[in-house]
């Protein structure tokens, strides 16, 4: 028994030293840069149970690992060389805190944080995004503190489609209160698409807290509450976006669609015109306006349908045709900008017949009898 016990010791023994043996002749080959059989070497020696909690055995798999990053020679020995290393220098320093290598592991890292931020705009120039975040992540795991990744990470984690991650991401940079309002908005706008219009206005109303006037928040908002349907606080924030970007054409045909909503009509007119102004080829201000005088027109003839006195009903005709003229050259703007559009030619139709304009009225009618074949 005595002797099966020698034998077995002695086997064990023997192993022991073959791993290593293995683990010596890893680094050797890391040393002359034969790094294909440095790699094979030490995932023999961390996986045999010999060796396999051995803190020299992880560190010098870090170094392997490491060295492999865009290496020419061996370029397809491992797909994540960085992270592989990071493992193995994190499982040395597991096994032994106070390993006498932790000064070195410690310098590595650092260079790590490097090769991540260099691997995370490779991928992503490269529009590997799912690889890019991982990069990314890896520089998060480094480097906590360094804000700047965290956006990396939400943007690459957006385009990845990992929309879990992209929210974690940019939460943490809003609790970092990261110093740049490009945040809010792409946060918003993915919030937004997925129907969370409550968490959008949050992170807007903290975004145009931190940068009062910032122009993408400001017309965010106003998107956000023309979507919620809360006009009024659409018009205020529209008001705020105007003021920062007074020839934006959009904020102000934005503005007088919301007028229009809360019966605000001059003020409408007023905002179609300025969008006009600003954008001299805006199809839906000219035809917005013209119809918002189109509509006055219309609603001033059904009443004078109902006036029975001759003098009165003839001032009320010449009242209505002034509106629905008023009109005329504001639609037929938006036609010569569109000109297939029939909601268009429908009006124009309808209003050449009111004020009796029989050459416009079948000039308008041929052409939507065009449309109509």
């Amino acid at each position: 028994m005595k002797k099966l016990m020698l034998m077995a010791l002695v086997m064990i023994t023997t192993q022991v030293l073959a791993q290593k043996t293995q683990i010596q002749s890893a680094f050797s080959y890391l040393k002359y840069e034969q790094l294909d059989k440095a790699k094979e070497a030490i995932d023999l020696a961390v996986n045999h149970e010999t060796t396999m909690n051995n803190e020299k055995a992880w560190y010098y798999r870090g170094l392997i690992y490491q060295s492999l990053y865009k290496n020419e020679k061996f370029p397809n020995l491992t797909t994540d060389p960085l992270g592989e290393a990071l493992r193995s220098y994190d499982k040395a320093m597991e096994i032994n805190p106070k390993y006498e290598n932790a000064e070195d592991i410690i310098t590595k890292k650092k260079l790590l944080v490097q090769q991540f931020s260099d691997l995370g705009y490779t991928e992503y120039n490269s529009k590997n995004y799912a690889g890019a975040l991982k990069a990314y992540e890896g520089v998060i795991n480094l480097s906590p503190g360094d804000t700047a990744i965290y956006f990396n990470a939400a943007l690459c984690a957006e385009r990845a489609g990992d929309k879990a991650k992209a929210k974690k991401y940019y939460d943490k940079l809003i609790d970092l209160q990261y110093n740049d309002a490009k945040i809010y908005q792409p946060y918003a706008q993915m919030l937004l698409a997925d129907g969370d219009t409550t968490k959008a206005l949050e992170v807007l109303k903290t975004g145009s807290t931190r940068f009062p006037g910032e122009k993408s928040i400001l017309i965010s908002q106003t998107n956000v509450y023309i979507s919620a349907g809360k006009t009024t606080e659409a018009l205020a924030a529209i008001d705020q976006a105007i003021t920062k970007d007074p020839t934006n054409a959009n904020l102000y045909f934005a503005q007088g669609t919301l007028n229009e909503k809360t019966n605000k009509m001059e003020a409408a007119g007023v905002s179609y015109k300025k969008a006009i102004e600003n954008n001299p080829d805006y199809f839906d201000a000219y035809y917005n306006l013209g119809a918002l005088y189109f509509n006055d027109g219309a609603r001033m003839a059904n009443a004078a349908n109902n006036i029975k006195d001759n003098a009165k009903y003839a001032a009320a005709k010449s009242a209505f045709e002034a509106k629905f003229k008023e009109a005329q050259p504001f639609l037929e703007k938006a036609l010569q900008l569109n000109p297939k559009d029939q909601s268009t030619l429908i009006s124009l139709k309808q209003l050449y017949a009111t004020i009796n304009d029989t050459v416009n009225y079948e000039r308008v009618k041929a052409l939507l009898d065009g449309l109509n074949k």
